[in-house]
């Protein structure tokens, strides 16, 4: 990825896309990311993944608040449902 990546939006869009790239067969992009985190950090350095991980919980959040407008749901009780799934792999 290039420079122009070097924004922790995009950057956690080009996350978000590896990801769901990984969801058709598991494992496989792990590594994937791991370089793209590896090459932003060595651009950037590692206070850098602070901000991509910040944009990455506020872009999780707004779909869980736009799933809750279209649902009818609270955005609360679908982020707690959420950690629940979550906390069942423990």
């Amino acid at each position: 990825m290039g420079l122009i990546y070097d924004n922790p939006e995009l950057a956690a869009l080009t996350l978000t896309r590896l990801a769901a790239e990984e969801s058709e067969g598991p494992g496989a992009l792990e590594g994937r990311m791991r370089n793209y985190l590896g090459g932003l950090e060595q651009r950037n350095g590692t206070a850098y993944l602070e901000l991509v991980a910040i944009a990455l919980a506020r872009v999780h959040f707004k779909s869980l608040d736009d799933l809750a407008r279209t649902t009818g749901a609270k955005a609360a009780e679908l982020l707690d449902a959420a950690e629940v799934e979550a906390l069942k792999g423990f």
